[in-house]
């Protein structure tokens, strides 16, 4: 009797298993990557649908095949849920409910620090040229005096429009003609595709383009001195001088974007779901496409990315500009570079102070002193307190060996360092003197 082999009897049922054709076999349709071109470039297309609300009529104009449109609808997914209501921006705005809805601009432009007021001033401080300051050496730290001038035009709820450039028609133009190009050759997928971006994009324009870019901050109150304020991060600080009401909007100012409707949610979704499903639909349908409508279909992709990117690199920062002047008008700024961090915080409470009439407190200087040096050591809690003798008295910041041979301090090193550290207090005096 013959047994046959296992490995053969497995051969020989798999063999079974594919004798017919692949169920793909006769299929005409062929993936490649032209499609995925709808997919690349989303932050620059996000950016520019953005800014739809800060340009007149622009909303207008967003009637082109656009690339980036899967990221796009993302971004819109997460808006969805970051919608803030009026009450929460206005609290005095009124008891009643309100239609107003706000969007924080940060999620539309990335990176670019629109969410709040004082990236403007500090984006334009660290682009100057500063006075090099010579001392000791660890870490430079820039310090800029801002003197901020009243504003006429600045109000506590500002609304901004510009015109819109010429070159905004080339795109247009460009992703209208290829679909039409498309249609008389008969690239039926080609055609529809570039239909669908052009309608996706422009769809999104308009909603966009229905709300206004909005400057919020606190008004203060009637008869309020001139105050200071500082911004600052870690190798930048910026000391602002000047009326309380603008010192208010350099620091306490946010950006929104506002919607007149309460359905502005269930657009924003809308929007999504229609920018994800064109990256799909493109996805699918472009590789069916002849070697002629693809052609097409990229060109117009990239026409509008060339366009998106030039946008962005001069037109923002036109823009960006223009709501400069509108805030914060022309500040007057003079920049320092600190040779290390103690020094340059030193230097803040010398511009703050006023020498003619040294009247300043002891508890605000510490208070801002903390801020910018957190550290809890014997040492530099005797630095920061003479300092702030000097200071609050109207003292020089001239110190000999009296002032590092401090009682409470026994040991050599700790004395040393305190030398140092009072050295560059003088170091910061000297530069304030010239200023």
């Amino acid at each position: 009797m013959y047994i046959p082999d296992v490995s053969e009897m497995v051969q020989s049922h798999s063999r079974s298993l594919v004798r017919g054709p692949s169920p793909l076999a006769n299929a005409t349709f062929m993936l490649n990557s032209t499609g995925v071109a709808g997919l690349l470039g989303g932050e620059e297309a996000m950016s520019t649908v953005a800014l739809a609300q800060i340009y007149d009529r622009r909303k207008w104009l967003g009637w082109y095949n656009t690339p980036g449109s899967y990221i796009m609808g993302k971004h819109f997914r997460r808006l969805a849920h970051s919608i803030i209501s009026d009450s929460h921006v206005n609290p005095q705005s009124g008891t009643g409910p309100s239609e107003i809805v706000h969007i924080d601009p940060a999620l539309l432009l990335q990176h670019d620090g629109w969410s709040k007021g004082p990236p403007l001033l500090m984006k334009r401080c660290i682009r100057i040229s500063g006075t090099q300051v010579e001392g000791r050496v660890t870490q430079p730290v820039n310090v800029t005096i801002a003197r901020l001038e009243q504003n006429p035009r600045l109000q506590p709820q500002m609304k901004f429009r510009h015109s819109p450039p010429l070159h905004s028609i080339i795109p247009i133009a460009v992703s209208f003609t290829t679909c039409v190009i498309c249609g008389l050759y008969h690239e039926w997928y080609a055609f529809y595709m570039i239909l669908l971006g052009i309608l996706a994009r422009g769809l999104t324009c308009i909603f966009i383009g229905s709300g206004e870019l909005t400057f919020d901050h606190p008004k203060c109150a009637e008869g309020s001195p001139p105050g200071d304020g500082i911004l600052g991060c870690d190798q930048e600080l910026v000391l602002l001088k000047g009326h309380e009401n603008i010192i208010n909007a350099a620091t306490r100012g946010r950006f929104f974007f506002t919607f007149q409707s309460k359905h502005a949610c269930r657009m924003v979704e809308l929007c999504s779901f229609f920018l994800i499903a064109q990256a799909i639909a493109q996805l699918i349908c472009i590789p069916q496409s002849g070697l002629f409508g693809q052609l097409m279909f990229v060109f117009s992709i990239a026409t509008s990315w060339v366009y998106n990117l030039w946008f962005l690199s001069f037109d923002k920062a036109e823009v960006r500009k223009e709501i400069f002047r509108n805030v914060l008008g022309s500040p007057k700024l003079k920049k320092f570079i600190f040779p290390n961090r103690s020094s340059a915080v030193v230097s803040l409470l010398l511009f703050s102070c006023d020498r003619k009439e040294p009247s300043n407190d002891p508890k605000k200087l510490k208070k801002i002193m903390d801020g910018l040096l957190p550290s809890g050591a014997l040492v530099w809690e005797i630095w920061k307190g003479i300092v702030i003798e000097h200071l609050a008295n109207g003292q020089p910041l001239c110190f000999d060996d009296t002032h590092w041979n401090h009682r409470d301090l026994s040991s050599e090193s700790d004395r040393s360092l305190l030398k140092t550290l009072l050295k560059d207090a003088e170091t910061a005096y000297d530069a304030s003197s010239s200023e």
